[in-house]
């Protein structure tokens, strides 16, 4: 009878904590609910492990795509500026082969002029325009003036607004190469 009496006293004893704590709003832990929870983080640590290593494994294989992608990368951009360079180069052939065209140019034009006066003096139809050596004299002067002015102005654009050099270099080189004396 006292055991029964121990296993009854137990029972309320237990019973009152269990309502003590349902009163407190708090659940009563057991030696069961705690091993489930155990086995429960368990389960949980498990696949939390299992998803780290999946995810360790696609971070290596984004970075190995990452350093492919910055080697094609590099690659492109060394192709970029051997191209860039090359139209640098075909640029500046262009640009002589212009300047070239446009001396040679001038030079048929004063040399048709030169060929269409000869030939009034050969046909006696040319009218001398300057009778007299100082009046020819005075003509050239008066022309070698009005290009020099020319070149200055272009070089003083060329000194004030240096953007504008790009576009005035052709208009620059031309009117140098035509205020050196012609040698016929």
């Amino acid at each position: 009878a006292v055991v029964s009496t121990q296993s009854t006293g137990r029972r309320e004893t237990i019973s009152t904590r269990g309502d003590a704590m349902v009163k407190q709003g708090k659940k009563a832990e057991t030696k069961g609910t705690l091993k489930k929870k155990v086995s429960e983080l368990r389960k949980k640590v498990k696949s939390l492990t299992v998803e780290a290593s999946g995810c360790d494994t696609e971070i290596k294989k984004l970075r190995e795509h990452q350093s492919a992608l910055a080697q094609t990368l590099e690659d492109k951009n060394v192709s970029c500026k051997e191209k860039q360079q090359l139209v640098d180069d075909l640029s500046a052939q262009h640009e002589k082969i212009m300047l070239e065209k446009d001396k040679v140019t001038q030079d048929l034009l004063s040399k048709q002029k030169k060929v269409k006066y000869l030939d009034q003096v050969k046909n006696n139809t040319y009218k001398m325009m300057c009778k007299t050596e100082d009046s020819i004299e005075k003509v050239r002067n008066r022309e070698t003036e009005r290009l020099q002015a020319l070149v200055n102005i272009v070089d003083h654009m060329n000194r004030e607004y240096p953007h504008l050099k790009p576009a005035l270099h052709r208009a620059t080189l031309l009117l140098n190469w035509r205020a050196v004396p012609e040698q016929m």
